[in-house]
């Protein structure tokens, strides 16, 4: 199946003020995936491979027994408010904005969806300079508006299961299930 994607893709699971994308059909790694957020959106995966919608930790943390169930975890997911967008880089990596009411983080993951470093000041250092320098300006908003608020001290993030302990200044934003991103300042 051929994907045509603009060089900036967001993914909005609840209207987000920020980015766009143009997939004409989107594949997420897993076909089940693609199957649940196709039915519980009524629309392709804004993302592909392991990016955004795609990526299968946010559904239980990757494990699911049932397609049944996964689409249950895919319905968390949208209730939640989570909103999630991201930008390709030219060595294939994207940096990945996760939002949810007022807190913001940001990682960029490689292509299997692992991140790889967490936080405006190291996605900085790994590649992702122009997106988080311009203060995600070149982060393309429908409408025409920009993705703002993202800058080199964005705190990162991780995926996680919903019950480890944090440490000092960590938050838990919950996905589905046992499902959780960790926000680290």
């Amino acid at each position: 199946m051929k994907t045509t994607f603009v060089h900036v893709v967001f993914c909005s699971l609840v209207a987000l003020t920020s980015l766009v994308t143009t997939s004409v059909s989107a594949q997420c790694r897993d076909p089940w995936v693609t199957s649940a957020i196709k039915e519980v959106y009524g629309r392709n995966p804004v993302g592909r491979g392991e990016f955004c919608d795609c990526n299968i930790r946010l559904y239980n943390n990757g494990s699911w027994n049932s397609y049944a169930q996964l689409k249950g975890f895919v319905q968390e997911v949208k209730n939640s408010g989570l909103q999630m967008g991201y930008a390709i880089t030219n060595n294939g990596n994207a940096v990945m904005v996760v939002k949810l009411g007022n807190q913001m983080a940001a990682s960029m993951l490689n292509a299997s969806g692992q991140i790889v470093a967490a936080g405006g000041g190291n996605i900085v250092a790994a590649g992702g300079g122009n997106i988080v320098a311009a203060g995600g300006g070149n982060i393309v908003a429908a409408g025409g508006g920009n993705f703002r608020g993202l800058s080199r001290g964005t705190p990162g993030f991780q995926f996680s299961g919903g019950y480890q302990t944090l440490s000092t200044g960590q938050s838990r934003l919950k996905t589905s299930g046992n499902g959780a991103i960790v926000v680290t300042p």
